[in-house]
Order: C-alpha cells, then sequence, then structure tokens
C-alpha cells in the first residue's frame, strides 16, 4: 500500500512539496506567457481591421477621384469652362460615395507632351483639356489609433479636335464642273451626278480608323505613310462600308474613282513641311489624339488627286534664265520656280495657342507660288543675289476655339481667316523654303545680303538681325475674319469665307508696309559698318508725306469699289474654308 504523508521521511517530504510548487510556478507562467499571446493576436487582428478598413476607404476615395476627374475634363471644352468642369466634377464625387468634410479640390490645365514627357500644365496655356481632382477623407479607426486623413488624386484629359480644309479659289459643287476638275487631275473619266458629289461632300472618314485599313498601328505611322489616289479611295470604301456611316451611291462613287485611276503616284499622307506638301497637317503635340478627328471624303479625293498630280514646283529656270539667249553671253543666272494652282489644304487638330504663340492648328493655301534667285556677278564691280519669293491669292486660316456641347448642333468650331489676299512678296535668305509651306502665312525670316559693288567694299542687306526678319509686303484684307462653324454636317454653315475686296484700304495699308520697313529694312554697310540710319530720314518723310496723301483717296475708293464689285458677283482674294468635322473626345485617365 503507498506510503502516507506522514510516513515518508521528512527529506522526501520536502521534496515533494517543493515539486509541488514549482509545478504550480510553472502552469502560472505559462499562463501568463498564452494571455500575452492571445492579447497581442487580438490586437494584431484589431490592427489589421484597422489598416483593412483605410485601404478599402482609399480604393472607394481613388474611385471616386477617378469619375470625378472623368467628369470635369468631359466638361471642360463647353461653354462653362473651368467653373462648369469643377461642378461636374464635385457633383460626380458626391454620386459616387465621397463623404469628406469639403468638396474635391478641382484644378483645370493642359495636358500636354510640348516639352517633352507629357505632363499636366496650370501655367494658364490654352484651351484647357484636363482636369486633376484631389479627394480627401478623414478615416476613424476602430480599435488603435486616432483618426487619419486620407487622399487620391486622379488627373483626367479630353481633347477635342477639328478639322478644316482652306483653299484660296471660288468653286460651286455642280455636277459636271467638279467631273471635269477631277477627270483632268486623274487622268480618266468620272462622271457622277450632283447628288452623289453632295453626299461625298458630307461624308466623314474617322482618321483612326483610317490608319487601321492602311495597315499602320498609329496616326504617326499613318502620316509617314504613302498611298495612291486608288488605295486612299478602297481604304475609305472598306472603312465606310465595315462602319455602316455612308449610303450605298457614296461607297459606289469611291469605287467608281478607284477603278478610274487604278495604279498611279504615291503621294505622302501627311505633310513633313521640308518637302513636297502632304495630305495632312496635324496640329496636335500628341498627334495621337487626332485618331478621332475625321476628314471629308470628297476633300481627301481631290486634294490627293491634285497632289498625285504634281504640285511639286515647276523648275522654270531653263526657260527664263538670261544666260541661255542663243547668241548672248551674259554674266547672269536665274533660279526659278513655281507651284500653279495648289490644292487645297486640310487641316487637323486642338485649337488655340502653343506656348510660343503660334496656332496649333492652321493652314495656308496660294494659288501661285514663285520663287525667283537672281544672281549676277560683274568682276571685280557688282555682284547681286536676290531671293524672291511670290504669292498670288493666297490666305490663312486658324483654328482658335473649340466648344463641345451635348448635340452637334449646339457645338461649335471657330475659325479666325488672318489672310486673305491678293499677292504678297518677300526678299529673304530663307525665301526658297516658302514653297512648301502649308501652316502659317509666308513671312520671311531671314535676312539677306542681295548686292555687293566694288569687290565687297559696299553691300546692300534686305532685314534685320534683330529680331532676325526679311522683307515682307502683302496686299491683303486688313481685317481678319472670324468664322464660327457647328458640329453638324450638311446644314448651310460648312463652307464660309473671307475676300480682300476692299482694295483701296488694302492699298493704304501696302503703303504703310513700305514707309515702316524701307528705312530700316533696306541697308548699306560700307567695309562692314553700318551706314547711319539718318540718310534715309529725307527719303522717309517725303514717302509719308505721300502715304497721308493718298490714303484718304484710297479709302473712299472702297465706298463705290466694294458694293460694285458685289453687284456685279465678283470677289477678289478669297479664303474659303470648309469645316469638316468637330470631334469631342472621351475623357480618358492619364495619371
Amino acid at each position: 500500500m503507498p506510503l502516507l504523508e506522514t510516513d515518508r521521511p521528512s527529506s522526501m517530504r520536502t521534496f515533494v512539496h517543493r515539486s509541488r510548487h514549482v509545478r504550480a510556478y510553472r502552469q502560472r507562467g505559462a499562463t501568463a506567457v498564452l494571455a500575452a499571446v492571445w492579447l497581442g493576436t487580438a490586437v494584431a487582428a484589431l490592427g489589421v481591421l484597422d489598416v483593412g478598413n483605410v485601404f478599402l476607404v482609399r480604393r472607394q476615395l481613388q474611385q471616386a477621384a477617378d469619375m470625378a476627374a472623368v467628369a470635369g475634363a468631359q466638361t471642360i471644352g463647353m461653354a462653362g469652362g473651368c467653373a462648369g468642369a469643377t461642378a461636374s466634377a464635385q457633383q460626380s464625387a458626391a454620386r459616387n460615395g465621397y463623404t469628406g468634410s469639403a468638396p474635391v479640390g478641382v484644378t483645370c490645365g493642359r495636358w500636354t507632351a510640348a516639352s517633352g514627357a507629357a505632363q499636366f500644365d496650370t501655367s494658364g496655356a490654352a484651351p484647357l483639356n484636363a482636369v486633376q481632382v484631389t479627394a480627401t477623407q478623414s478615416v476613424k479607426h476602430f480599435f488603435i489609433g486616432p483618426a487619419r486623413d486620407v487622399q487620391a488624386v486622379a488627373t483626367a484629359k479630353a481633347t477635342d479636335t477639328a478639322s478644316f480644309s482652306l483653299s484660296t479659289n471660288l468653286a460651286s459643287l455642280s455636277g459636271g464642273a467638279i467631273n471635269g476638275l477631277l477627270s483632268a487631275l486623274l487622268g480618266a473619266s468620272v462622271s457622277l451626278d450632283v447628288a452623289t458629289w453632295q453626299a461625298l461632300a458630307s461624308t466623314n472618314v474617322r482618321l483612326g480608323d483610317l490608319a487601321t485599313q492602311v495597315g499602320v498601328a498609329s496616326i504617326d505611322e499613318l502620316l509617314n505613310a504613302k498611298a495612291s489616289v486608288a488605295d486612299l479611295a478602297g481604304a475609305m470604301v472598306s472603312v465606310l462600308s465595315r462602319n455602316n456611316v455612308a449610303s450605298a451611291n457614296v461607297t459606289s462613287a469611291l469605287t467608281t474613282i478607284q477603278a478610274a485611276v487604278s495604279g498611279g503616284a504615291k503621294i505622302a499622307l501627311g505633310d513633313g513641311g521640308a518637302g513636297a506638301p502632304g495630305l495632312l497637317a496635324i496640329g496636335l503635340a500628341d498627334r495621337q489624339a487626332a485618331a478621332s478627328a475625321t476628314i471629308s471624303a470628297l476633300d481627301a479625293v481631290i486634294v490627293a488627286a491634285e497632289l498625285a498630280r504634281g504640285t511639286s514646283a515647276l523648275d522654270l529656270g531653263a526657260a527664263l534664265n538670261p544666260s541661255a539667249i542663243p547668241g548672248i553671253t551674259l554674266p547672269v543666272s536665274l533660279t526659278a520656280q513655281a507651284a500653279i494652282l495648289q490644292p487645297p489644304v486640310i487641316a487637323v487638330g486642338e485649337a488655340g495657342m502653343d506656348g510660343s504663340g503660334n496656332y496649333r492648328t492652321s493652314a495656308h493655301a496660294a494659288q501661285v507660288r514663285v520663287y525667283l534667285d537672281l544672281n549676277l556677278n560683274i568682276p571685280l564691280l557688282a555682284t547681286v543675289d536676290l531671293p524672291l519669293y511670290i504669292e498670288g491669292a493666297n490666305g490663312t486660316a486658324a483654328l482658335t476655339q473649340t466648344q463641345c456641347a451635348a448635340s452637334k448642333a449646339a457645338s461649335t468650331s471657330t475659325v479666325l481667316v488672318t489672310q486673305t489676299g491678293v499677292a504678297s512678296a518677300c526678299i529673304g535668305g530663307d525665301a526658297a523654303a516658302k514653297l512648301t509651306n502649308t501652316t502659317s502665312a509666308a513671312q520671311c525670316q531671314q535676312p539677306a545680303k542681295v548686292a555687293s559693288l566694288l569687290g565687297s567694299l559696299v553691300a546692300v542687306h534686305v532685314g534685320t538681325h534683330t529680331p532676325a526678319s526679311g522683307l515682307n509686303l502683302s496686299l491683303q484684307s486688313q481685317a481678319p475674319e472670324t468664322l464660327t462653324f457647328n458640329g453638324a454636317a450638311g446644314d448651310g454653315d460648312d463652307t464660309q469665307g473671307g475676300n480682300a475686296n476692299a482694295l483701296g484700304a488694302e492699298t493704304g495699308g501696302l503703303l504703310g508696309q513700305l514707309i515702316s520697313q524701307l528705312p530700316t529694312h533696306v541697308y548699306l554697310t560700307l567695309a562692314g559698318v553700318r551706314l547711319t540710319a539718318g540718310q534715309s530720314d529725307a527719303y522717309q518723310q517725303s514717302v509719308q508725306s505721300l502715304a497721308d496723301t493718298l490714303q484718304p483717296i484710297l479709302g473712299s475708293l472702297d465706298t463705290v469699289l466694294v458694293p460694285l464689285l458685289q453687284l456685279l458677283g465678283v470677289q477678289i482674294g478669297v479664303s474659303t474654308v470648309h469645316a469638316i468635322s468637330l470631334s469631342c473626345s472621351d475623357a480618358q485617365l492619364v495619371n
């Protein structure tokens, strides 16, 4: 039988007592450790719940900010501008769960890649095309710590683009006239009725769809591509047929044109500026944004046909060179180039000016362009090098504003005809480059030394170095014209224009240009030192007196001349703008 406690020796009793005490102590320690572990686990779990709640709120807040930025960008191009975009963004945030103590912060600006990397520009550049929304919300912790602020930032852009064509010739849309024009350009017979031509004029093709059909991946690749008139017509047929946006007679007409001119020269689809002009001039820093813009099928065919026919400058030097006269030897040579009946220029892009003060989307056209470079060399006596550029029936237009609304009829694009002229001329070191200019008014911007006398002792210079300029003169309308088009095609306002009928005032303006430029832009140097301007004072005063006398007379001529021209149905120096499309871009998140 087991021993009783009292039967055990005292040493054993002491050992047993100590063992029991140690076991109890150990059990109490294990319980404390276990309690501490469970407490830490509970605290961590509660912390995870708080952290998870913060992340959930931040995610919901970012979603609300994203949707608010998109809503603001969708309306920033409308009449309300930044104020309207701010209201749209704040209302969208509230509808999508934002519960901050203050409305979301909204900043309007431009999303641009003009300086390289894309960025949100708030310096005031116009037009505004982007909205940045900052949403802040206080999140209370359920278990641990005080409340904390959570912030979300979103930026969205919506680039509205428009396209228009500029021509400086009058044309009526009649079947016989346009059939004859296109047949002559294509070198093949084309016969369509008036209704078909009108349908072609009101049918637009999206550039993004055209790029896909041509087989390129971007607008940049489209502008670098080349295609014949037949290729272009076939591509438009495929796009229009696939999208079901054109009537059967439109696709049939394009198919007829394609068959009539199978093969043929390939033209550049983009205007590179340095060589022969191309079909399109894109005025966007991010040219991919033009994917949603459209061009008129009729304009595209006619411009492509004129380019394929060959509008690069004709070399007239062999026919006009004085040194080539039989039996006569002269120390004279002449470089002469001319472009006759230039096709309309199609411009696609965004409205307004860039940071350098240049219009983002503009077009320049002229019916006649002539470049002359007269060279005369008489040893030890005189050397002449006169680079002269002349335009006839010229015009320049720029897209200044687009305003989108809920309907196409309420949306508008504004084109400023900055120049409508009878003729212009300039002398300068860059005169030859003006033959291929299709974006801005022809202005020589480099001075030139046009003559050296007695070796190099005396020289005649044209232009100024600061600022750099040549000598520029033009007979043109003195008042730019603002043309406003709605976004609906075929409703009567698609084609508008301006003229230079006020020839009296414009001739007075030409005199003013002569008075202001000749004393400062034409000067002599003696042994490299410029002669003082005081030597031209007498000349300037006499010319000024003559101009003061003629100005009232010339101005009064307009009161008789303009009504007479209108009565006769005559317009002189006409710029015709055809508004092709206005594309209000869907907003997209960019940051």
